[in-house]
Formats: C-alpha cells, structure tokens, sequence
C-alpha cells in the first residue's frame, strides 16, 4: 500500500492490508446516524447500536495498526460521544475529550456551535495544550481561507493542522478511514506529513484528489519523492 494516496473503499477492509504498528497518528470524523434524518426528524443515539460491529472492528485494527506511541483523534457529537467512548473503553481507553469550539452565532437551544473529539493513544502520551480548541467552521468564516465547502461535514484546514503537529512530526503518517473531502491529506502536506485515506464514496475521492493537487501546487512542498515512495 503506498502512502499519500486515497483508495476508495469500505475503511475496514482497506486498513486489513496495513501491517502491525506502521501509523503515527488516527485523525477521522467518522459518519454516525445521529446526523441522519429518517422521515425528517433526527435520528437518536440508540440508532448507532446497528453500526456497532462495524465501529468496534474498526477500532481494532486502528489499535493494531498504531505505532506504540501512536494517538487518535475522532470526532463525534453531544448525541454520539457515549456510543463511541463506550467501544473506545474497552479498546483504546479515552485519554480526553477535546471541545471544537466553531465561534458561531447565537441560535436555538444555546446554538449547536461545538463538536466533540474524542483523545486517545496506544500508549503514554504527554503534551500540553487545551482542550478547548477554537477555530471558525464554514459557517462561521472557514471558507475565506479554505474556499467553498465540498462536503457536508467538511472540517477546516486550520483545525485538523492543530492536531497533526500536536501530534505527529515531519515525515509522520496520517491515516483517516472515513476521509470525506481528504482535509485530512491536505492539512497534512502544508504540515510535511505524509498520509493515507480511505473513502467509501467515489465522488468524495475524486474531489478529495482535485484538492490534493491543488494543495501540492499552491504550496512549496516538494511532494513528488513522496507520492512515488512506499511505505510498506
């Protein structure tokens, strides 16, 4: 499997093909049936418990495939958290619970203007920082930086940053199973990480590639050694 790529396809057979203990660091936002509507009301956090093999294998082999000091960063919500700290119990026990604080508007109910990533890793970590985490989402001024959003749960540039060089350092690996728009991969060649990505959808891929050329153009990086390395 080479690195700097995205290969589409379902994220748990996908990473069946990573070796034992080959990744630095997990940064994903995976999909969960609370942001689902089903007859146009909102789905509830009990609707998860039919994703649960699939979320618990998945979690597995990210366990397996993590370097000893290797973390992980995944995001959910106020409705999903206990659903996903649960499985994390019991395979990757939760280290902390970062707040995405997306400097939004006021709004109905206190305003949905936060989510929520859950912090762990493979083994003892130590580095500072809070975990209040403030960086504007697309609705909230991300766009003027990262331009037009491509995807519904599309993650700011800047954000996803903030945990690769938390987290990882130059010449690191970055795995997202559940890639989306591939912020992920773009973040991590402005911050000289290398990446992998799976994707499900096909349409996500190819604009998730569109973006990855563009970022390798607009950016002074020398990325054509990496894309024709192996990593494996």
């Amino acid at each position: 499997m080479e690195i700097n790529k995205i290969y589409n396809g379902d994220c748990l057979e996908l990473i069946k093909e990573l070796p034992d203990e080959c990744i630095n660091a997990v940064i994903t936002d995976p999909p969960y049936s609370s942001q689902v509507q089903h007859n146009g009301e909102g789905a509830v956090a009990s609707d998860l418990t039919i994703c649960k093999p699939f979320f618990r294998e998945t979690l597995k082999e990210i366990k397996r495939v993590l370097k000893p000091s290797g973390t992980v960063h995944w995001f959910c919500d106020f409705r999903s958290y206990g659903f996903f700290y649960d499985m994390f119990s019991e395979i990757l026990p939760v280290k902390n619970m970062l707040v995405w604080d997306k400097i939004s508007g006021p709004g109905a109910c206190y305003s949905f203007h936060h989510e929520l990533i859950i912090f762990t890793s493979n083994g003892a970590v130590c580095f500072g920082g809070s975990p209040i985490i403030k960086e504007p989402a697309f609705c909230s001024g991300a766009k003027q930086s990262d331009g037009e959003r491509v995807h519904p749960t599309q993650k700011p540039i800047k954000l996803i940053s903030k945990l690769i060089t938390d987290c990882t350092k130059a010449g690191d690996v970055v795995l997202d199973c559940f890639a989306g728009s591939c912020t992920t991969a773009v973040s991590a060649i402005y911050n000289k990480r290398n990446f992998i990505c799976f994707e499900l959808q096909e349409k996500y891929c190819e604009i998730g590639q569109k973006r990855i050329n563009e970022t390798k153009y607009n950016f002074n990086f020398e990325t054509k050694e990496l894309m024709n390395s192996k990593l494996f």
